[in-house]
């Protein structure tokens, strides 16, 4: 990041819907952004301050030689519901499609695509496993088993409204041929429709709600977790893997992964500045190269020479535009980003769940007991294991930042109090692990 406060005052020339410009405008990240403005004019000051907020965190981590997770490495684990819109057969694309999209966003997220290949050695110390995941929601808003997949018939045969690509939300209205969307502070709302218009020269193949519940946000500003426009738009031939209806460069998945990144908070790495004042743009993380305009193609290019550090234009970031034979990776810090969105920003998903990768299958024949929870009065947390025979164990106290900020060794077969008094009133992970340092136990934990 090179000049902060010009990259959030040029990003007002948004989203142009003439013949010249709109063919290459292929996301609407833009078209939101001006939408969210001619209500709420103060939007991109605020998002400064939260980037802010956020990379003083992530320095401040770096520079205690800490990192922001410990080394029984937690991730989240997002609901996800897709909400399939069709006025056609085609449009009524297969579940397959959705599965393997899953898949995609996964292995993209958790850095483990055969893509990571093409990320050039330039960049590679920098490639993030990002620590989230995705799963087809399982129980609905009513509490009934799901696939995690809705099926709608609309009356409408598009919902772009003109040849230059411009579109309405009409996807995400119930009455107005739409599906209306389930909570969004429990889910991760994704519509699939057409957005496709006869004879187009403009399509916008996706496009995402950025969070828009930051820290000193007035408290006029409707926060995003309860906002039912919260969430992602796709258009059906770019779902999934090897679609069959899918332009030749839109096979891979990752017009999905690419959106899900503005979802958690990121813009394009460009900054979405255009030719004449590019390298003036840039997208508030520091570690992606400045770049003067969107990259369609990969490569060795250097648009914007910078004084120190120069670096070549990373086509390899899942937030360009060169993303089929492209696209491989999030950097440390955009992951840093869309984490802190999920902790901070959208709070309402901790219906996630808290997956730990050292966890180890349930010890048979044991017994724990976590309490209280949540933790009130003197904040007295109290753990017994019940066993046949007494053995030590360790139980690890993690903030939603991943800094572990209790520690306690204990003897199963005793009711051991753990004094939880010097903690803020916030969610915490609790994991008890054995003697051979494996997790076996791990608990969303709440201190109020």
């Amino acid at each position: 990041m090179k000049n902060f406060n010009i990259c959030f005052s040029l990003l007002l020339s948004v989203f142009n819907l003439n013949a010249q410009n709109t063919p290459h405008e292929i996301c609407g990240y833009q078209h939101e952004v001006e939408r969210i403005m001619k209500s709420k004019p103060n939007f991109l000051k605020w998002q400064e301050a939260w980037f802010r907020e956020a990379l003083d965190k992530y320095n401040e981590l770096q520079s205690s030689k800490r990192g922001d997770i410990t080394a029984d490495t937690l991730y989240f684990e997002i609901p996800v519901v897709f909400h399939i819109l069709y006025n056609n057969n085609a449009e009524n694309i297969n579940d397959s499609l959705i599965h393997n999209q899953i898949v995609e966003l996964n292995r993209a997220f958790r850095k483990m695509t055969k893509d990571t290949s093409r990320i050039r050695n330039i960049f590679k110390p920098i490639a993030a496993d990002v620590r989230i995941q995705f799963k087809l929601a399982t129980i609905d808003e009513n509490g009934n088993p799901t696939s995690g997949i809705t099926r709608t018939f609309t009356t409408r045969t598009t919902f772009a409204t003109n040849i230059y690509g411009s579109y309405s939300n009409n996807m995400k209205v119930g009455g107005s041929g739409g599906k209306t969307a389930w909570n969004p502070a429990r889910y991760m709302n994704v519509w699939v429709c057409d957005m496709e218009f006869p004879n187009y020269i403009g399509i916008v193949y996706g496009f995402a709600t950025p969070p828009t519940g930051a820290p000193n946000w007035d408290n006029s500003i409707t926060k995003d977790t309860s906002d039912l426009e919260s969430g992602i738009v796709l258009h059906y031939k770019v779902v999934g893997v090897k679609n069959p209806l899918a332009p030749s460069k839109y096979v891979e998945g990752k017009t999905a992964v690419h959106e899900v990144g503005h979802y958690l908070g990121l813009r394009h790495v460009w900054g979405d500045g255009n030719s004449a004042n590019g390298c003036l743009v840039d997208d508030g993380i520091f570690d992606t190269p400045n770049a003067r305009v969107a990259n369609a193609t990969c490569g060795g290019q250097n648009t914007c020479v910078d004084a120190s550090n120069d670096k070549p234009d990373m086509t390899e970031n899942y937030m360009d535009y060169a993303l089929d034979g492209c696209a491989a990776m999030y950097t440390k810090e955009q992951a840093f980003i869309m984490r802190y969105v999920l902790n901070n920003l959208r709070p309402g998903l901790p219906y996630r769940e808290i997956v730990f990768d050292t966890a180890v299958a349930p010890i048979e024949g044991l017994q724990v007991n976590v309490y209280p929870n949540p933790i009130g009065g003197s904040k007295t947390l109290k753990v017994k294991i019940t066993e046949a025979v007494s053995q030590p164990y360790t139980l690890n106290i993690i903030d939603m930042s991943g800094k572990q900020v209790i520690t306690q060794n204990f003897m199963s077969n005793v009711v051991t109090p753990v004094e939880a008094a010097e903690l803020a009133n916030a969610v915490y992970y609790l994991t008890i692990s054995n003697q051979s340092g494996r997790i076996f136990y791990k608990k969303a934990i709440i201190t109020q």
